[in-house]
């Protein structure tokens, strides 16, 4: 695990052997709080999918690194 702005996410073993989204991290999310996300295998070479709880709702999304510095970043699903 390597931590980025206190950001971090484990291996992409601890997704298998369902591929659930079971994996912990920390990220920033939008309102620039890092908060506890659970991720799955990544779906893309930018993103994973992902979700977190925001204000005691589950809130759908995915993760991507900070251009920057490689922070992972929690972007919430718009409808």
């Amino acid at each position: 695990m390597e931590k980025i702005r206190d950001t971090w996410l484990q291996r992409e073993d601890y997704a298998y052997p369902n591929g659930g989204q079971t994996r912990k991290g920390n990220a920033i999310c939008e309102d620039g709080k890092v908060r506890r996300v659970w991720a799955g295998i990544p779906d893309t070479f930018f993103s994973i999918p992902a979700h977190a709880t925001i204000q005691g709702r589950y809130t759908a999304g995915w993760l991507s690194l900070d251009d920057n510095d490689g922070a992972f970043i929690f972007r919430a699903n718009r409808y």
